[in-house]
């Protein structure tokens, strides 16, 4: 069975490696190959990706593949994004990066219907801040611009979920209080830039839980400042594994064990560091 990651620029991807280990976990025999095609090449390239049992979606193809598909699953249709294709006589677009969050701030114990600081008001940030309104989360978005009209459409569509969404923002500068937990939605603190966080300590300190959807480096200054503190925290690997586990669950119509997927995670971050 043939997999594969569709992206331009790929460079470097933990995702040949997750899925080649996923497939073992269930005695699949197959294969998980990266796609770096160009946005001028993509239309008449895409016959190659449908070839294949199913693949996944990265940047800069998470909205233009939508056109090449027949129909989404709820979550791909709320975010209009697609990070997983499964191909055969429907072709069918789904949003696991979803089901790799949620399943990130369970694991940890922590959960979005309360007091939630949210860093960053990206894409990543759509995601999550959609799915905290909608868990009826208490969302304080933190950025640098809170004016922007980036902000501004971003609590616009968090309201459109729900007229009644408790939304705040606030200049990432002046975070003040304490919150049950902390999302960064940001790239700060991202390698090669391992020295920087988003937030102070004493921001970091005032939260129960953290997650961090950086994963490279595996602990971030951000997750450092959380252990400092004694304060729960999970990054970006744990998302990026679950996602995955997530969209062979949709090809394979196979199941992982909860075990199985946290020695991953282990590996996976082990791998990485040793790249």
């Amino acid at each position: 069975m043939k997999f594969g990651l569709l992206g331009h620029p790929l460079g470097h991807s933990m995702s040949p490696y997750i899925h080649s280990e996923l497939l073992k976990l269930n005695g699949v025999d197959g294969v998980y190959n990266l796609y770096d095609i160009s946005p001028d090449d993509l239309s008449a390239k895409k016959e190659v990706l449908f070839d294949l049992n199913g693949f996944n979606v990265t940047i800069p193809y998470k909205k233009e593949i939508i056109k090449y598909i027949d129909c989404l699953d709820d979550t791909a249709s709320r975010y209009n994004s697609v990070n997983v294709v499964k191909t055969g006589g429907k072709k069918v677009g789904y949003n696991t990066d979803v089901v790799g969050f949620l399943k990130s701030i369970q694991s940890m114990g922590a959960s979005l219907d309360g007091k939630v600081l949210m860093l960053g008001g990206g894409g990543v940030a759509r995601m999550m801040g959609a799915e905290t309104v909608i868990a009826g989360g208490d969302l304080t978005i933190a950025v640098r611009n809170p004016d922007s009209d980036k902000t501004k459409n971003l609590v616009a569509m968090l309201k459109n979920i729900d007229g009644n969404a408790k939304v705040q923002v606030v200049d990432i500068k002046n975070i003040s209080g304490k919150f049950d937990l902390l999302l960064n939605a940001t790239s700060v603190g991202m390698h090669p830039n391992v020295d920087q966080s988003p937030v102070q300590e004493e921001v970091v300190s005032n939260c129960k839980y953290v997650f961090d959807a950086i994963y490279n480096p595996k602990d971030t200054l951000l997750a450092k400042y959380a252990y400092k503190n004694n304060v729960t925290c999970v990054t970006g690997m744990e998302m990026l594994v679950r996602q995955a586990a997530a969209a062979q669950t949709i090809w394979l119509d196979v199941d992982f064990k909860e075990e199985d997927i946290k020695q991953l995670i282990d590996k996976a971050n082990l791998h990485m560091e040793n790249k």
